[in-house]
């Protein structure tokens, strides 16, 4: 794909013969597939408000009609489908009924019928069925809510993480046998894990290796690699307590209030930009940087996190005039998605709120009392009420912080929404706590909105869930997932986990201290946290899930502990703590630590993704890996990996070079391995490394940036031809235009081109995004096409190929996907992504990305994508192919060694 591609063969060989290893990246087996809890999330926050509040009055067993024979009201409904057969295809939203129904494509099926649905509520229909149409609901669902024995009529107490926790006692485990539990653990879950595995006849694993330990915390506290200097240091320290003082550093390093923080911001569904925004608005969120840069603080101070709540939900009470940067704890709130509808945003803060601090699916209870918890609808709309009294300042750029809200001065009284219906009010909603726990004569909230109050509530010692909920997160963190797996729903469908004393006695001592820092270094120094990762044979055989916590969960790094460890590798990172986000995506390598990275809501780059990085759009319990082969494909191909190798060897060269040593070849390839691997090469490694690096290079087929390949521009159109082309001159606002003013006074007008975004020019004038081949070979183009507006004549796009038309389509108020277009090209030749106007250049903005691919007679392949490979104005880093010693620092990158902590 890219210049040093050729070398996949020796990667590929030299990663079998140098390491040993296979490489899990391509190889290792995804996880089985299980019901993913957001999915559910997203129906019951999106989709089942949709259908209620567009689709029952005709399609429903309450309203006496099932129109066509149809009803949405329960998913084996809606799989049985009406007259015209199944209305879901899951996966597919251009082969579902529904789809095309409220599309409005076909006429003799438009649905609803007194008026087509906004554009950003067919978008949700499309991502729910593109996403599997996850639908929780059973038959009936309208009388299972309501009959006897419903979840409003059980008692709280009778689940277990609806009562307070409490430590663990000795009678807790007088019953159990003694085990192999280490005599020099102190930690009572230690023992009481132990013995529990001892009852059922299981053994403990031995300690890990002083070596991996040390790996393994620095990856957890730090999400750094482990350098060699400081490894051998804590082998070779022979002091009983050298663990815990190797912890303490650790925990006094800033780099661990980044490492903490980066887990937080998955929480609170951190992102720099609001979402979908109307033509003209600034989608960026003022500020954004601010929150991240509290929160990392905030654990690096460990501030109390029943403090930290407090700020996050009132920062505006606790710091009015942000005097010590708590306002800015507000971002927890303010930096969701941004809807169209106020209401939905209300709803992205309600959830938030409640599986964020309390692990209960609180927007499940927006049209109706929760299914399974006992959350009744006033609940709901009790905290729609306190935080629909909240408010942003009225002028954001004078305000104490930008991410605050403050209090409404007249405050409202919003009432119930019947089956969430707005324009179906019920009884106003008085602002208090949870119904299920609280007293039956306990006061509403007084103070303001009431969120001040509401976080006094959620930050007290005797919430049963607070503690827990944060405990079982930091577990999971640490331990390589939670003992409750579901760890932002610990409702009445969440069953007592294996080790539940375990969990009980960490919520409880933490709700003693709210110290972050304090319980950390307690788990971190347990026997359960530093024992091996090697499994017994009966563990495997009467444990396989590894629920007795018998032996440590292998772990592999996360995108950002990855893309971090290539900066260390290459001795690149920048390690400035704080400030504004940055790109990270252009081909060249950003020094940032990937904590500081731009995110971009509504366009999440692939990268990200791939990668397996939290979304942005809602709250994230944990990360969830995949393996699968762009993963290998981005650290072979990249040229930000091509940078990497080439700095990496480069410093193996002056490093070796400054060491009085005559081999500068072996030397240099000791230090490759100890600047990537934190370690020296063993005997076997250094020969074959040196065998390799002697061995004759070949010559690399391609040396390029990918973004030589694209140019953006404009050209005169006649007889159905792009006559010249004039590159655009400015790039501003991550677009390229016309003119520094826009839109240009000119004849160009709007006319402009950004990452897959862009506006047609006026009349006959072409607008044009061009790739030329670099190879000669068959060229195919493929990729998604369409206009935005349901106003204005549309779009016409074309596509030509060394000036020949090979598609040719006018768009209005819609998108598809191009069909299969192929051609040859020579090198030097271009293919043309060409917008037209019609008649009239209004509500001409468009969207387009496409993926060229160019495959040469002798196998070779170039492949490209519009969208990642958009960039402004740079400085090219194309060069020759990389060289032995670099290509050597490449197959290190993608080893297995690299990539896992154990």
């Amino acid at each position: 794909m890219f210049r040093n591609a050729w070398i996949l063969g020796w990667f590929l060989i030299a990663l079998t013969a140098l390491l040993g290893h296979q490489t899990a990246w391509v190889h290792a087996d995804a996880p089985p597939a299980e019901l993913d809890k957001t999915d559910v999330a997203f129906f019951e926050t999106h989709i089942r408000p949709l259908l209620i509040r567009r689709c029952y009055e005709c399609h429903s067993t309450e309203s006496g009609d099932s129109s066509g024979e149809l009803r949405l009201d329960s998913a084996p409904a809606m799989q049985r489908g009406g007259t015209r057969g199944a209305v879901l295809v899951p996966g597919k939203p251009e082969a579902s009924h529904l789809i095309r129904a409220v599309e409005y494509n076909d006429t003799d099926m438009q649905m609803p019928p007194d008026g087509k649905l906004p554009d950003a509520e067919i978008e949700l229909l499309k991502a729910w069925v593109r996403e599997g149409a996850t639908d929780p609901r059973t038959e009936d669902t309208a009388e299972e809510i309501t009959k006897p024995g419903s979840p409003m009529e059980r008692d709280v107490e009778s689940h277990w993480a609806f009562v307070g926790p409490e430590r663990i006692d000795a009678n807790d485990w007088k019953e159990l046998p003694a085990g192999n539990v280490d005599a020099k653990s102190q930690d009572a879950i230690d023992e009481y894990a132990a013995r529990h595995a001892a009852a059922q006849d299981i053994p403990i694993a031995a300690p890990a290796d002083r070596h991996t330990l040390h790996r393994r915390l620095r990856y957890d506290l730090h999400g750094m690699p482990s350098s060699w200097e400081s490894r051998q240091s804590f082998e070779q320290d022979r002091r009983p307590d050298a663990a815990t003082r190797q912890i303490n550093r650790m925990l006094a390093d800033p780099m661990y209030g980044e490492r903490m923080g980066r887990h937080w911001l998955d929480v609170a569904r951190y992102a720099d930009t609001r979402g979908y925004a109307l033509a003209g608005k600034d989608r960026n969120l003022l500020g954004s940087h601010r929150f991240r840069d509290w929160t990392i603080d905030a654990f690096a101070e460990d501030m109390p996190y029943d403090e930290m709540i407090r700020h996050q939900l009132a920062g505006d009470v606790t710091d009015p005039e942000n005097q010590t940067g708590n306002a800015d704890a507000m971002g927890f709130l303010t930096l969701g998605r941004h809807f169209l509808s106020g209401d939905d945003t209300l709803d992205d803060r309600i959830d938030v709120i409640g599986r964020g601090l309390l692990g209960l699916t609180l927007a499940c209870a927006r049209c109706h009392d929760h299914k399974f918890d006992p959350i009744p609808t006033v609940d709901y709309y009790s905290l729609y009420n306190v935080l629909d009294n909240s408010v942003p300042p009225a002028d954001l750029n004078t305000a104490a912080s930008p991410l605050m809200l403050v209090d409404r001065d007249k405050l409202r009284q919003a009432r119930i929404y019947i089956r969430g219906n707005r324009g179906n009010r019920g009884d106003i909603a008085p602002r208090r706590y949870l119904t299920a726990f609280r007293a039956d004569d306990e006061p509403e909230f007084k103070t303001g909105s009431g969120r001040f109050d509401l976080a006094e509530r959620i930050a007290t010692s005797t919430n049963p869930l607070t503690a827990r909920v944060m405990a079982n997160r930091i577990w999971g963190y640490w331990m390589g997932r939670g003992i409750v797996d579901s760890a932002s729903d610990f409702g009445f469908q969440t069953p007592s986990p294996e080790l539940q004393p375990v969990l009980d006695e960490l919520a409880a001592d933490f709700a003693d201290h709210w110290s972050v820092q304090r319980l950390v270094r307690r788990l971190v120094q347990t026997r359960i946290y530093q024992q091996s990762t090697q499994a017994s044979a009966l563990a495997a055989e009467l444990d396989p899930d590894n629920r007795l916590w018998t032996h440590a969960q292998r772990k592999r790094r996360d995108f950002e502990s990855m893309r971090d460890a290539i900066l260390v590798g290459c001795d690149f990172l920048d390690t400035q703590i704080g400030g504004v986000s940055v790109e990270i995506t252009e081909p060249r390598l950003i020094p940032r630590r990937t904590l500081y990275a731009r995110i971009d809501r509504q366009n999440l780059p692939g990268l990200f993704r791939t990668f397996d990085f939290a979304s942005p759009d809602m709250h994230s319990p944990e990360r969830y890996y995949t393996t699968v082969p762009q993963q290998s494909l981005f650290l072979l191909n990249h040229p930000q990996l091509s940078d990497a190798a080439d700095r990496a060897a480069a410093a193996a060269v002056d490093s070796a070079k400054s060491t009085p040593t005559s081999d500068i070849e072996t030397s240099s390839i000791n230090q490759l391995f100890i600047s990537i691997l934190g370690r020296p090469p063993a005997p076997a490694e250094l020969a074959d490394a040196e065998a390799f690096l002697r061995s004759p290079a070949q010559e690399s087929v391609l040396a390029y940036d990918p973004r030589d390949l694209w140019k953006y521009g404009t050209g005169p159109w006649i007889e159905n031809r792009l006559q010249s082309f004039e590159p655009l001159p400015v790039f501003k606002d991550n677009r390229w235009q016309a003119e520094s003013e826009f839109p240009s006074k000119g004849p160009l007008g709007y006319a402009s081109l950004s990452r897959e975004d862009g506006h047609a020019a006026r009349g006959n004038i072409a607008l044009v995004r061009r790739w030329t081949s670099p190879i000669d070979g068959d060229v195919k183009v493929s990729g998604m096409v369409g206009h935005r507006s349901e106003q204005g004549d549309g779009i016409e796009a074309v596509i030509q190929v060394s000036g020949e038309t090979i598609f040719r389509e006018r768009q209005k108020s819609s998108n598809r996907p191009l069909p299969s277009l192929e051609r040859k090209i020579q090198k030097g030749e271009s293919v043309d992504l060409i917008v037209l106007s019609g008649e009239s250049d209004s509500f001409d903005s468009f969207f387009w990305g496409a993926k060229v691919s160019v495959v040469a007679a002798d196998g070779s392949r170039v492949e490209s994508d519009s969208v990642n490979d958009f960039s402004g104005p740079y400085t090219s880093q194309a060069s020759g192919s990389l060289d032995r010693l670099a290509q050597l620092a490449q197959v290190l990158y993608l080893s297995n060694e690299f990539a896992f902590i154990d």
